[in-house]
């Protein structure tokens, strides 16, 4: 199930997050590629979860790569130290995505100061070798997605990249400061986010984004939550993570609850908030009675079901009019109210602003 949530924020949508060949696609506009591979890899040990997008490679070559074949991998000690490697590729000189006997490219970008990690983006096809205009086109490609992530529109934003066994991926300089600072926040990020969103939603698929407020460092944050994976027949997935602090008046951080059902319906408001399901279909959702789900869930979520909605669909009107353009008559629309009028009139009975004014703060 995916969220029916607008899923954008200041207009920039990275591609590689729109599915594992949106990338290639995006790529393929530039210039003719039969293989690529995109990813941020610790090159000492580059990992199948890292990856952002694959084509062109089966998924069993991916991954000996990864666990054995970097190793004696020309292509990837030349990349790591000159930034670029360009050649024609043999059966000892591939890497991940490029199949022998193609002319290949291959970039690193360090993703952080100091450390070891860094963007990789290889790329390869059969017919010609890379011009200097198309070898500019593919490095300028791999600098505006490390930019797109690294340099968020919004000023409380932070992203986050996980592996599925919750190390650190990469994150942007903001979060990566507020991590050094205070390590209780990615601490208490990596001990809860997969726990509370596998009661919430039993089978988390790919390709999928899912919200929460949960607890870290102390303080409130809302959290969207996107799993991926990198194409077809890898293994493992990565865990895209979007954090924005928490207002008062949003939704009450809640973690694991002792009610699996309460989890359930909770997971089924954020993804349906559009559709603002009632307490009777809710009751439906998790096989009880209305007034013994009610019960339930004021109860495990500090709030109850039809408050629990509300400020969500706030919470999500609140973040439109923060970081896109979008009119208020549209943000209603995208935050399930039947009318502008309506919207307006809760909104400024919530959050104590209108919409506008809201909007002329940020």
């Amino acid at each position: 199930m995916k969220t029916h949530t607008a899923d954008s924020s200041s207009g920039e949508v990275t591609p590689w997050r729109e599915g594992p060949t949106a990338f290639v696609d995006h790529l393929r506009r530039e210039l003719t590629v039969d293989g690529v591979v995109l990813g941020v890899i610790d090159p000492r040990k580059p990992q199948t979860d890292a990856l952002l997008a694959v084509q062109g490679a089966k998924g069993a070559e991916v991954s000996g790569w990864c666990a054995k074949g970097h190793k004696s991998d020309p292509t990837l000690r030349e990349a790591k130290r000159k930034g670029v490697s360009v050649g024609k590729t043999t059966k000892s000189k591939a890497g991940p995505a490029l199949p022998a006997s193609r002319h290949a490219a291959v970039f690193m970008l360090p993703a952080v100061h100091g450390q070891s990690r860094s963007w990789y983006l290889a790329v390869s096809r059969k017919t010609r070798s890379f011009t200097d205009t198309e070898i500019s086109r593919i490095d300028l490609a791999l600098r505006l997605v490390q930019a797109q992530f690294d340099h968020t529109g919004e000023p409380d934003l932070g992203r986050v990249l996980l592996g599925d066994d919750n190390r650190l991926i990469h994150a942007d300089p903001r979060a990566e400061a507020s991590f050094l600072k205070s390590p209780k926040i990615f601490s208490d990020l990596t001990d809860q986010v997969q726990p509370v969103a596998a009661q919430r939603w039993d089978d988390l698929g790919d390709q999928e984004t899912h919200e929460m407020t949960l607890k870290l460092g102390g303080k409130a944050s809302w959290i969207r939550l996107h799993s991926g994976r990198a194409g077809r027949g890898i293994d493992r997935r990565y865990l895209y993570i979007e954090l924005r602090p928490s207002a008062k008046d949003d939704l009450p951080a809640v973690g694991l609850v002792d009610d699996d059902r309460t989890a359930v319906a909770m997971g089924y408001l954020s993804d349906n908030l559009v559709d603002t399901p009632g307490l009777t279909e809710l009751s439906e959702v998790v096989e009880t009675s209305p007034f013994h789900f009610h019960r339930l869930f004021s109860r495990h979520a500090q709030i109850s079901p039809k408050h629990f909605l509300l400020r969500t669909q706030l919470q999500h009107a609140k973040w439109l009019l923060r970081a896109s353009r979008e009119q208020i008559g549209q943000v209603a629309i995208l935050t399930g109210f039947a009318s502008h009028g309506h919207f307006t009139a809760t909104f400024h009975r919530m959050v104590g602003v209108s919409p506008s004014q809201y909007r002329e703060k940020y």
